[in-house]
């Protein structure tokens, strides 16, 4: 009876003893994987906060170039209003260069409408 006593005394420590150490194996396993856990998780917000900041950075960029669109729209509205200002200034020195010493040889100027109009109203009041 004896032995029997010593075997079950000596399973039952047994036991104990490997409960206690998978417990303390596997709270330190799950310790290994929080670190880790956190090391990714720091890893990809940093990732994140990178692309955050790339991101501001390129939408900047658009707002200051569509800016710059606008400003080359006005511009181009400007030159056109010129060049079509002077278009009609060429035209008028064309049509009294014609007037008084003639139309250039080799070279056929069909006078604008508007040219029309002004000459007669010209003539008018002449």
């Amino acid at each position: 009876m004896n032995t029997e006593i010593i075997s079950l005394v000596i399973a039952g420590l047994g036991f104990l003893a490997s409960i206690y150490y998978s417990s303390k194996s596997a709270k330190k396993q799950n310790i290994e994987d929080a670190v880790e856990h956190a090391k990714s998780d720091t890893r990809i917000i940093t990732k994140l906060d990178t692309i955050q900041s790339d991101v501001r950075d390129t939408s900047k960029n658009v707002d200051k170039l569509r800016e710059e669109i606008k400003e080359h729209g006005n511009r181009i509205v400007a030159v056109e209003q010129s060049t079509k200002s002077a278009h009609h200034r060429i035209d008028e020195i064309v049509k009294l260069h014609n007037r008084c010493c003639g139309e250039i040889p080799g070279q056929r100027y069909i006078e604008p409408d508007y040219l029309k109009k002004w000459g007669e109203r010209k003539e008018e009041n002449d």
